[in-house]
C-alpha cells in the first residue's frame, strides 16, 4: 500500500462511525491547505512519530494532547472574568509532556508556511520553548494578566468583557411571537424528531438530578458544526429555559467525550507511550 493510501486508510478507519454529513464537511475542511489537515488529523500525528527515547522519556503530565495555534481562545469563566487560554482539551490525558511542546512548534511550521519564511518560523519556535522553559523554572500557575495584555490578545478580552448573555442569544436565536427558537445557519442545523427526543430527555433527566428542572426545560436543539477534528462527533447546541423566557434563556454545547487520540497506555500506575518506547 502507497503512502498516501495508508494515510487514507488511517484517516478512515480513525473516523469511522461518526456521522456521516459531518465527515462530508471535515474531509472538505481538510483539504483547504496544510494546516487545515493538521488541524484535523491529530491521530496522525501521533500516529507516525518517530520512536525517540526524548520523547518516551519525559516526565508524564496532563496534556493538551493537540496543542496548536488555533487551540487558544478567549472565554468567560465561572466567575464572570474573561480569560485568554487553552480552549480545546479533546485529546487530553496523561502523556509526556514533550508532546505538548512539539505538537505546538510544528503547528507553527506548519502554519508559518502559509505566511512566513522558514527562518521566520524557526524565530517563532525558539521563543516559544524559551517562553515555556521560562514560565516552568518560574513554578507558579499564572494566567494573561487583562489589564497588561496588548495587540490582538487585548481585543478579543476586550470583545468578551462586554458581551453578554442577550446579545449572544439575539445573535444565535430568533423570537416569534415571544417564543424563542434556534437561528438555523450552516453552523446550526437541523435535526430529526427522534433525536431531538433523546437530546431532551437526557438534558432534562440532568436538570431533575442538579435539582434544577425548570432551568434546564429544553426550548429547542440543533446540531452544531464547529471545530475540525472533532467534527462527526454527535455535538449540539441546545436552548433551555434558563432563568426564564425570553430573556433568561440559556444556550448549552454538548458533545459526545470520545477517548484521547494520543495513544498512551497506563498499568499499576506507570504510563508509557507505546509508539515512542525505545
Amino acid at each position: 500500500m502507497s503512502k498516501p493510501d495508508r494515510v487514507a486508510t488511517s484517516i478512515l478507519d480513525y473516523n469511522r462511525g461518526r456521522d456521516p454529513e459531518m465527515l462530508r464537511r471535515k474531509f472538505a475542511l481538510l483539504r483547504v491547505d496544510a494546516y487545515a489537515f493538521y488541524r484535523g488529523t491529530c491521530h496522525l500525528f501521533h500516529e507516525t512519530l518517530p520512536r525517540h527515547a526524548v520523547l518516551a522519556a519525559a516526565p508524564a503530565l496532563l496534556v493538551c494532547g493537540d496543542l496548536h495555534l488555533e487551540n487558544f481562545g478567549v472565554y468567560k469563566g465561572d466567575n464572570r472574568l474573561a480569560y485568554f487560554d487553552l480552549s480545546d482539551f479533546d485529546e487530553a490525558t496523561l502523556a509526556p509532556f514533550t508532546l505538548d511542546v512539539l505538537r505546538f512548534v510544528t503547528s507553527i511550521h506548519v502554519a508559518a508556511h502559509l505566511r512566513l519564511t522558514t527562518r521566520e518560523a524557526e524565530a517563532l519556535g525558539e521563543r516559544f520553548i524559551d517562553g515555556y522553559r521560562a514560565w516552568i523554572l518560574d513554578g507558579k500557575a499564572r494566567w494573561l494578566e487583562r489589564s497588561t495584555a496588548d495587540g490582538m490578545v487585548r481585543d478579543l478580552l476586550g470583545k468578551v468583557t462586554g458581551r453578554t448573555r442577550l446579545q449572544l442569544l439575539k445573535a444565535r436565536t430568533v423570537r416569534t411571537a415571544g417564543v424563542r427558537r434556534l437561528r438555523l445557519t450552516d453552523r446550526a442545523l437541523p435535526i430529526d424528531a427522534a433525536r431531538r427526543a433523546e437530546l431532551t430527555t437526557l438534558v432534562e433527566r440532568f436538570g431533575i438530578e442538579q435539582g434544577q428542572p425548570h432551568f434546564y426545560r429544553v426550548l429547542d436543539a440543533a446540531w452544531r458544526v464547529a471545530g475540525k477534528g472533532s467534527l462527526g462527533l454527535e455535538r449540539y447546541v441546545v436552548l433551555v429555559e434558563g432563568k426564564g423566557s425570553p430573556r433568561g434563556n440559556y444556550l448549552l454545547d454538548l458533545k459526545r467525550a470520545a477517548p484521547s487520540a494520543l495513544p498512551v497506555a497506563r498499568g499499576r500506575g506507570a504510563v508509557r507511550w507505546p509508539c515512542c518506547t525505545p
